[in-house]
């Protein structure tokens, strides 16, 4: 049960928008504060400024911390920057601006990841620490989702650029990555601390899903950081 006083957690999700690879780490978080996990509609393709309404319209009435997790890391940035309960900002494997070098930004435009095999996509989201119920639970997620929703997903997040945004946020930040992800890392780490120099960042040895795989570690930096704004 949380602590009286503990400042709330609104969980966004990656790319498939359901949060149900985040459950874990919400039931841990939510030992030590109160936590809102939230999920996207899988009947319609929202982009980013129709998802940060979203977020908005069902965010608590008091301070809380927001945490975008990889395809979320720009709705989170957009929301601390202009909305004055957000009190700290977290970013989990995530970026500013699109994560993927130009040439590559068309094919994954027209990509499908379900008709990629799974175990590569295990490997590029999970790497060395997926177990096999969490490739699982992966690929039944990715199976609910239509592929239209995906691909829309995939355009949003390699047009995005949240730097000027982020050079507007006051509050706290929290920069979460992996040290094994191959699809974020240092260059959007470096990104991010350019605009927001007094960003925090830390590092676990794990892939890019790592609030999936690594949830206990992850768990005790992100409380960490968020106890400093509990109120007394």
């Amino acid at each position: 049960m949380s602590r009286p006083g503990a400042i709330p957690v609104v969980l966004l999700p990656g790319m498939d928008g359901t949060g149900e690879l985040l459950k874990g780490l919400a039931e841990r978080l939510a030992t030590h504060r109160p936590v809102q996990l939230l999920s996207y509609p899988r009947d319609r393709s929202l982009g980013y400024a129709e998802l940060t309404d979203y977020v908005a319209e069902r965010a608590p009435d008091a301070p809380f911390v927001i945490l975008g997790e990889s395809f979320s890391g720009p709705i989170a940035i957009e929301l601390a920057a202009t909305d004055q309960r957000v009190a700290g900002l977290v970013l989990v494997s995530s970026f500013a601006r699109h994560p993927l070098p130009a040439q590559l930004a068309a094919f994954v435009r027209a990509l499908d990841v379900r008709w990629l095999p799974k175990r590569l996509v295990t490997a590029a989201l999970m790497g060395a620490t997926a177990t096999p119920e969490l490739s699982a639970r992966l690929h039944d997620v990715l199976a609910t989702l239509p592929r239209k929703i995906l691909q829309d997903r995939a355009r949003e997040a390699l047009g995005v650029d949240k730097c000027d945004r982020l050079r507007r946020i006051s509050c706290p930040m929290l920069c979460l990555y992996g040290r094994d992800d191959r699809l974020t890392g240092k260059r959007q780490v470096t990104e991010i601390v350019a605009a927001r120099p007094r960003c925090q960042v830390h590092w676990l040895d794990a892939s890019h899903m790592l609030l999936a795989t690594q949830p206990e570690a992850a768990v005790e930096v992100i409380n960490g950081f968020c106890t400093p704004l509990d109120r007394p």
